[in-house]
Formats: C-alpha cells, structure tokens, sequence
C-alpha cells in the first residue's frame, strides 16, 4: 500500500469503513431474528437481513473491482462495468460519511476524478475534432483583464498573464471547440445544446466531480485547475497534461 497516493488510501479506508458498518447492521438484524417470537416481526426482519446481505454484497464486490481496476489500470470488461456502476453507486454514500467523518471531501472527489479519467482510458476510443469540447472555469483567465472571453475564447489577447492565450492556441491547432463557462449551470446548458461525444474539462475537485455525474453516459476527461490564490480567483492548469490528455483522444 505504501507505493499508493494519499486519495486512493483515503478512500480505501472508508469503504472499510462502511463495509464494517453494514456487517454491524446484518449481525443486530440476526440477533433480533434469533430473539424473535412474533411471526410478523420475523419475516419483516427476514427480508430486511435479505436486503442488507444484497447490498452488503454489491457493495463489497464493486468495492473489489474498483480497488483491482485503480491498481491494475485496466481489467476486462466485465469488472470494468462493476468498478463505474459501483462508483457512481457509493460515490454519493462515500462524500456523505466524509462529511460526518469531517473528513477530506477533496481527496475522495479527486480519487473519483481519477478513476474516472482511468475508465475513460480504458475506452481506448478516437475522436475527430468536431466531436469534443474542452470545458474551462472562467476563473483561470487573469482577474484585471478587460476582455471578456465566457462568450468567446478568441477575445483573449495572448498577454501571456494566465493560462487562457495558450489553451485557446492549442486547441486552434487542433481545431477542438473551447468554452469558457461561469459555473456548472452554464456548463451543462453548453453540453445539453452540443451534445459532444467526449469532454475535456478543467475545473475544481468539487465541479468536476459533480460534473462528471450530472452528464451521465457522455465520457468526461477531467483536469484538477491549481489554486494558488484560493478557490476562483487567478487559478491555472498544467497546459501540457490538458494537450497530452486531447492529443491521447484525437483522431489522427
């Protein structure tokens, strides 16, 4: 475990969590079957053990496969359809616990970035330019700059003070759609009206994650923006991942 990163154990050690805690319920349902004279009382105990055993199972076999599918970075396919089902299904239970946990919500979102960027991955699939868009916070480009770029990107005037002039560059070379958007809402009216087949899209922990879920069977490709002047303001983003990312989906 140690060659690991911190999100991965962090999340590993909360499906632990979980799965003893659902184990907890499915040994007091069975002391109370035990214990049980009354017919009524019985059977609906019966079926409530049923149910936890079911979903105690899904949770532990998804758990498996997503754990397999992070380590291995590939696995057939069927595993890879437990791993994104079971994901998208604990995901939610997860970020709840964290937060009663007090616990580090960004870390378990990014491992959720993370694997999700792996399963898309693992899609090995090619698309021509007109298919994608590239999704960017508006907050990446320079707070003083006077020129507006959330209706169109090409307002940007390459002053080389944020990261906006060189994205908009690339993907010109590559002939991608990029859009500027002010929040989540504004994103999923852009890919509501576009219909793309793939997303590339940079943003926060917290968006991204949400993102991610809010678009459904269309793939995502997320990219964590840097913060170094905190949340929204003056952020950036690795400009050569995010090219390498597009250049690894691209049609030739």
């Amino acid at each position: 475990m140690k060659y690991l990163d911190n999100s991965y154990r962090k999340f590993a050690s909360l499906m632990g969590t979980v799965l003893v805690l659902f184990i907890s319920v499915l040994i007091a349902f069975g002391l109370l079957y035990s214990y049980s004279t009354i017919n009524t009382y019985n059977f609906i105990l019966l079926v409530l053990i049923l149910l936890t055993i079911i979903v105690t199972l899904f949770y532990f076999v998804s758990s498996i496969a997503i754990m397999y599918v992070y380590r291995r970075k590939n696995a057939g396919k069927p595993i890879l359809n437990i791993a994104r089902i079971g994901l998208k299904m604990l995901f939610p239970l997860v970020i709840v616990l964290t937060g009663l946990f007090r616990g580090n919500k960004d870390a378990v979102k990014k491992f959720y970035i993370d694997f999700n960027n792996l399963l898309v991955g693992t899609l090995d699939k090619k698309y021509s330019p007109d298919e994608i868009i590239i999704l960017l916070p508006h907050c990446l480009q320079y707070s003083e700059c006077q020129y507006k770029i959330t209706n169109d990107i090409n307002n940007c005037k390459r002053c080389g003070k944020c990261c906006i002039g060189s994205i908009a560059d690339i993907a010109l070379e590559k002939k991608v759609p990029v859009y500027v958007v002010t929040g989540g809402t504004a994103a999923r009216n852009i890919v509501s009206k576009i219909r793309p087949k793939i997303i590339v899209s940079v943003a926060c922990e917290r968006d991204l994650s949400s993102g991610i879920a809010d678009v459904g069977s269309i793939p995502v490709i997320g990219i964590i923006n840097d913060r170094p002047n905190g949340p929204c303001y003056n952020t950036n983003v690795d400009v050569n991942a995010l090219k390498k990312k597009l250049e690894n989906i691209i049609m030739d």
